[in-house]
């Protein structure tokens, strides 16, 4: 059963060829990359176009996999190659080469934008130089599209590594989040308590798939309710939720509290604006000025298409209305669904991906 497989037997369980690949980054982390060249039985020396799938926040490469018409099998099938990066602190990514996640706190000390500077290039350009192509295309949802819009805005050359970068659930600014549990994060200072109690992970994956899947199964409505109350409006219209047991025995991915106190920062912004993570007094030592350095998003180059959804907790529809004005022209595609955010991946009707494919297929 899915539930209780890891993501290389839930590949083989579904005659689906795996790989797993390590990555060091500049500043030390070692990201584990997954690979589905093809289906069992296929030529894995044959070149096909490359593809990269870039989970969100407190998430890990397994949500690409999970749905009944999972996006990474749905890729593969429509004859990609197909990558899936896990962000460093999550589950599959806690190896560093001189700190101990579970030791050093230094290790913890990394939010989004870390992984915009040091996890995309160093992931992207292991694919590229593995694969021996010269371009892929890049789909993320949420967390994962804001890495690849920094990413870009500070060093718009990157997209020379780009086909097309597909957005779904795509953040900029979180300034409308209407999620009351993060909404609540303004009146009460919980990132801080844990900071003061030198705890610096956040949701670690516990490896309680049992668990997750029994209580799912016998209390369905109450993850049902979890999902709706962190991400999605009208839950059981939207989402695949009969498959919620198997999805959520693999969750939850993790992060580092400091990454937790960066999303908090944002949603306290009282104007439109994407910037590093305020250090307060020490951001002259950080970044050599007062304030933290902005993101530019109009510096931000094409292609790009988003997918967002009206019933979507955290990616609000005013905060992505501001964001494709931002990015203008660089919009080659952009859809309003009646989804959530966890929709893009465990949706009960995934059709949409039949668009997200002849996207990558036009701009390859």
């Amino acid at each position: 059963m899915d539930a209780f497989r890891t993501f290389e037997q839930v590949c083989k369980a579904h005659g689906y060829l795996f790989e797993s690949h390590k990555v060091s980054t500049d500043d030390g982390y070692i990201l584990t990359l997954f690979r589905i060249p093809g289906k069992r039985g296929e030529n894995v020396g044959q070149i096909k176009p490359v593809v990269f799938l870039q989970h969100g926040l407190i998430d890990l490469a397994d949500t690409w996999i999970m749905n009944d018409d999972a996006p990474g099998f749905l890729m593969a099938d429509a004859g990609f190659d197909v990558w899936l990066g896990n962000s460093r602190g999550s589950f599959h990514s806690l190896e560093h080469h001189w700190l101990d996640y579970n030791k050093d706190s230094e290790y913890w000390e990394f939010t989004w934008q870390h992984m915009a500077d040091f996890d995309l290039p160093a992931m992207l350009g292991y694919v590229l130089k593995k694969t021996q192509q010269q371009k892929l295309s890049y789909i993320a949802h949420s967390q994962g599209t804001l890495q690849m819009f920094a990413r870009l805005s500070t060093h718009p050359e990157f997209s020379e590594n780009l086909n097309v970068f597909i957005a779904l659930g795509p953040v900029g600014t979180v300034k409308n989040i209407e999620v009351p549990m993060l909404r609540a994060l303004k009146e009460f200072p919980i990132f801080e308590l844990l900071s003061k109690f030198n705890v610096h992970e956040f949701l670690p994956n516990m490896r309680l798939n049992f668990l997750f899947y029994e209580v799912c199964k016998v209390f369905g409505k109450a993850c049902d309710a979890i999902i709706e109350f962190y991400a999605d409006m009208q839950v059981e219209e939207v989402d695949n939720v009969e498959r919620f047991p198997v999805i959520l025995a693999h969750e939850t991915g993790g992060t580092s509290v400091l990454n937790m106190k960066h999303w908090q920062q944002m949603m306290n912004y009282e104007e439109y604006k994407v910037q590093r993570f305020d250090f307060g007094v020490k951001n002259k030592e950080v970044y050599g000025q007062d304030y933290p350095p902005l993101f530019d998003f109009t510096k931000i180059p094409g292609p790009i298409a988003l997918f967002y959804g009206t019933c979507d907790r955290l990616a609000d529809l005013k905060d992505v209305y501001w964001l494709e004005e931002q990015l203008g022209d660089s919009v080659v595609y952009s859809e309003k669904l009646f989804f959530g955010h966890a929709s893009f991946m465990w949706g009960r009707n995934m059709t949409y991906f039949d668009t997200v494919i002849s996207l990558v297929n036009k701009y390859n």
